[in-house]
């Protein structure tokens, strides 16, 4: 049995979708393979018999052919036709000329079974089948008897039917199975995911505390003197409060209860650079923008994230003397001074983990939040990196561009 409360995050939904499609494609294969296979044979078996049904009968009407010449029977093809007469046949001489119809119908269209053997031949026609043995050998004249079995026009619709339904049945079985196992796979994983969650949450709730109070103490130690160790000191809590914020951004999201409002991008953004200047001055990084007015609906929190996300990767990927530069107008652009972005790295820098340079510190997380922000707001991100006048430098350009 499953608890209702058990939850799959995106990559555990991804998984499950995968393991299902994978197992029911795989499925639809083999059931189908299986229900042609029935069929096939299901159609041979049918067919054998009525095939070994219609010789027994040619052998009985061969057999008294045979008899009745040996004994010189009046109107022998009368007497045939009164014992079968629960049969369809005819009786052609050795031109193929018809010598006795019985209930077979035209027999002017009898010419395609002209054939010279080898006999007996079973043909399986559009309304009937039909059986031309040879066995007679010219008593009575009869060189072919020809045997008919009518049968309707779509004479295996209802076995079609039948295997359709069985086949949607055990497919929908199959289904539901594949869903159950894919949940019984996950549910350890999912339960190990959420017991590590409860306890990141955790942690991070602890942490609020003597986060805000290092914070307060580093800035109240700026103020009071300029010594470049007390900036280290406040430069590296604003980054512990930064990653902090991350931290509680990603484990809290599902208890925030704030709805989407305009916003005030101008103002929201200038604040975020603004806490970041001191980090910018302590790494040597010049930090200038250039905002105009533009508003947009969304959650604080969200935009906030995206900000400053994209403000810290900019800062901690730059080299001392570089620059950040921030616009707004119609999208949000960040650029950065830094190594260049190989263009074969760009579409996988916003994945989880990824980094360009292992050797800067971080986790790989900050873009990834970015494009997931982006997601949520059906935000375009694009990513460029251009040379400058320096060789050993280049542009890198983050765009997040705002709907109307």
């Amino acid at each position: 049995m499953f608890k209702n409360s058990m939850k799959l995050n995106t990559y555990e939904k991804q998984s499950l979708r995968r393991f299902v499609g994978l197992y029911l494609g795989s499925s639809f294969v083999l059931i189908v393979f299986i229900a042609l296979l029935f069929l096939h044979n299901a159609k041979s078996i049918f067919l054998e018999t009525t095939e070994s049904r219609l010789q027994s009968a040619s052998n009985q009407l061969t057999q008294d052919i045979i008899q009745a010449h040996m004994h010189h029977l009046d109107e022998p093809f009368k007497t045939l036709a009164h014992k079968y007469s629960h049969l369809h046949f005819a009786l052609l001489d050795a031109a193929k000329h018809v010598l006795y119809n019985h209930d077979f119908g035209n027999a002017t269209s009898l010419a395609f079974f002209g054939k010279d053997g080898p006999f007996p031949v079973f043909l399986d026609q559009e309304n009937a089948f039909y059986l031309v043995d040879n066995k007679t050998f010219g008593h009575l004249g009869v060189d072919l008897v020809i045997l008919e079995e009518e049968h309707p026009t779509h004479l295996f619709t209802a076995l079609y039917r039948r295997v359709s339904v069985v086949f949607l049945g055990v497919f929908a079985c199959v289904g539901v199975l594949s869903f159950f196992l894919a949940r019984l796979f996950l549910q350890p994983i999912a339960s190990e995911r959420s017991r590590i969650n409860t306890f990141s949450q955790n942690i991070a709730h602890e942490l609020n505390t003597p986060i805000a109070a290092l914070l307060i103490a580093a800035k109240a130690l700026h103020k009071q003197t300029n010594d470049p160790k007390v900036l280290g000191i406040l430069a590296s809590a604003k980054r512990i409060s930064h990653l902090y914020e991350r931290l509680a951004y990603l484990y809290f999201q599902e208890l925030r209860q704030e709805e989407p409002r305009l916003l005030d991008l101008q103002s929201l953004i200038a604040q975020q650079i603004a806490a970041l200047e001191q980090m910018a001055h302590f790494y040597h990084v010049r930090l200038t923008s250039q905002l105009e007015s533009k508003t947009f609906k969304a959650c604080e929190e969200d935009i906030v994230t995206l900000v400053s996300n994209l403000l810290m990767n900019a800062l901690k990927y730059n080299q001392p003397g570089g620059f950040v530069e921030v616009l707004l107008n119609d999208c949000l652009q960040v650029s950065n001074s830094g190594a260049a972005i190989p263009e074969s790295k760009i579409k996988s820098l916003t994945e989880r983990y990824s980094r360009l340079d292992y050797e800067k510190k971080g986790y790989g997380i900050g873009l990834d939040l970015v494009r997931q922000i982006c997601a949520r707001y059906s935000l375009k991100l694009e990513i460029e990196s251009q040379p400058t006048s320096d060789p050993h430098q280049f542009c890198n350009v983050f765009k997040v561009y705002f709907n109307s």
